[in-house]
């Protein structure tokens, strides 16, 4: 089986009953606490935390047998990982306590349309 990056919005990834999958988009509070100055003075609000995102060259993109050519952006690529916890922190400040959880993805798998 050949995988591939799915071309059209979001295929297989209809949200069922106990699959697991939790939206992580921020709210609109979250969204105008994180905006930055954009062009023309307009602000970027970013739609997921910043953190989230993850970056693969074509070493790692070669490892899960992909070919960075065959991506676009708007594409989507369903994928399970297995992380490390590297530290845990807690903060208390004046507007309450922070936590913090930081992971090293250690492992990862391109899911097939089977899943």
């Amino acid at each position: 089986m050949a995988l591939s990056y799915a071309k059209t919005e979001k295929p297989g990834f209809q949200k069922e009953e106990g699959d697991g999958l939790v939206s992580m988009e921020l709210d609109d509070e979250d969204q105008m606490d994180m905006a930055i100055p954009g062009p023309a003075g307009k602000a970027i609000q970013p739609q997921f935390p910043y953190g989230l995102r993850i970056s693969l060259t074509e070493k790692e993109l070669a490892k899960l047998g992909l070919d960075h050519k065959e991506a676009a952006v708007g594409d989507y690529l369903e994928f399970r990982a297995r992380a490390c916890v590297t530290s845990v922190s807690e903060s208390k400040t004046d507007g309450g306590t922070m936590a913090r959880v930081e992971l090293q993805i250690e492992e990862m798998c391109v899911c097939g349309e089977d899943g």
